[in-house]
């Protein structure tokens, strides 16, 4: 007797084990996690970089920036390749041109200017942004056509002359290697002297933006 009430109980717990082995789980809300935060990747700094861009050069102050019978403003081209020293400076070479400053008086002069200036570049990172200040000193060459004026035929005159430029500016991401920026500079001329031109000093204001390549 004793023996058939042990089996009657080891067997209606096997069948409560078994049951409860299948039985399906609460219903359980499902926990959203917390959105994780986008982790920044530093911005690569290449040890060279290529710069090509444009702008406008204005003229101001002196007889080349006259109000009356200085010189007009003319589309303004860039070309640079530079090394980094370090995070902060680097250094270079930039050719710039601009491709013709009218007279206001006689709209048939014209003068192109073509530089070939080594610079120094210091930069300071901020955030995705970079701000950096320039300079620069090297040969400017200037040309002015031939033209007819009154009459008279006046043919064409060139030369060149040591000056500097130095401005700033800011970079910003853009895609991959590349980042776009923008600068303002000002640009200053010796002496703009020839056998039929003679201007003295010239100045300029160029704000231009750029693409720059890392390397």
């Amino acid at each position: 007797m004793k023996k058939k009430a042990l089996l009657f109980v080891c067997a209606l717990l096997a069948s409560v084990c078994a049951r409860a082995q299948y039985e399906t789980p609460p219903y359980q809300p499902l926990v959203e996690e917390a959105p994780k935060e986008a982790v920044k990747q530093p911005l690569r700094v290449y040890p060279c970089y290529g710069i090509l861009g444009g702008g406008a050069s204005l003229p101001f102050g002196g007889h080349w920036g006259d109000t009356g019978s200085g010189f007009k403003s003319s589309p303004d081209f860039i070309f640079a390749g530079a090394k980094r020293v370090d995070d902060a400076l680097s250094y270079g070479l930039e050719t710039s041109y601009s491709s013709g400053h009218k007279n206001k008086a006689v709209p048939d002069i014209k003068v192109r200017i073509f530089s070939f200036t080594p610079f120094l570049r210091v930069a300071s990172p901020s955030g995705e942004k970079t701000w950096f200040g320039i300079i620069g000193a090297g040969v400017y060459h200037w040309n002015r056509q031939s033209y007819s004026a009154a009459g008279e035929n006046f043919t064409s005159d060139s030369g060149s002359s040591l000056g500097i430029n130095m401005g700033g500016g800011v970079v910003y991401p853009f895609w991959d290697a590349w980042q776009l920026g923008g600068d303002l500079r000002w640009h200053h001329i010796f002496n703009v002297q020839g056998d039929q031109l003679d201007v003295g000093l010239v100045n300029n204001v160029v704000p231009s933006l750029f693409l720059v390549y890392g390397f």
